[in-house]
């Protein structure tokens, strides 16, 4: 679903054992919303089997966390912004996708830094 989704100069790549992470350099925050929300409903209408056996594995979900680069900062911060939005995603019951506009950003960082 993301090699379908993510073209041209844009960047999809596992970043954790679970997380990806998709970069586009010339989308704003609420179009990334939108194809975080295409890939998600791509994902979770697809039937997931096992080859070997036919048998029905059920469905995948994935929930977003969406952040827009700020000019000059450091990359890192923006890394955690997004991290912060993906903690929401899935506080608010997972299969979702949240932006920087949507969650208090600061206090989820604070939180997790406790």
């Amino acid at each position: 679903c993301m090699r379908e989704n993510v073209k041209g100069r844009d960047i999809a790549s596992r970043y954790g054992g679970e997380e990806f992470a998709i970069i586009l350099p010339n989308t704003g925050l609420v179009n990334g919303k939108n194809l975080a929300d295409v890939i998600r409903h791509q994902v979770e209408t697809k039937k997931v089997v096992k080859r070997s056996t036919e048998q029905d594995l059920g469905t995948i979900t994935m929930s977003f966390g969406v952040a827009e680069y700020q000019n000059g900062e450091d990359l890192s911060n923006l890394i955690k912004r997004a991290d912060a939005c993906l903690y929401a995603s899935k506080h608010a019951g997972r299969n979702q996708v949240k932006t920087e506009s949507e969650v208090d950003v600061e206090a989820i960082m604070d939180e997790q830094a406790a």
